[in-house]
């Protein structure tokens, strides 16, 4: 069973997939240009904002273990 955290991490490697796969496509249309400008501006988006949940996934986890493993070693010394 998948925890948040590797839900959130495969959430971004597809988020940095689908990105780089618009890179890779120009179109040649210039009125396909801005269309295509525009799914890149909000792939940025989605790639940033998966990122962010990461981070903040990965903090709150070794904020709790923290928390959760330091007193048991001093209480059982």
């Amino acid at each position: 069973m998948y925890s948040e955290l590797d839900r959130a991490r495969q959430g971004f490697n597809r988020s940095q997939e689908a990105f780089a796969e618009l890179e890779t496509r120009r179109p040649e249309d210039p009125l396909d240009a801005s269309r295509h400008d525009a799914l890149m501006h909000l792939a940025r988006l989605r790639v940033y904002i998966a990122l962010g949940r990461v981070a903040e996934l990965e903090r709150s986890t070794h904020a709790h273990r923290a928390c959760e493993d330091v007193p048991t070693r001093h209480l059982f010394r």
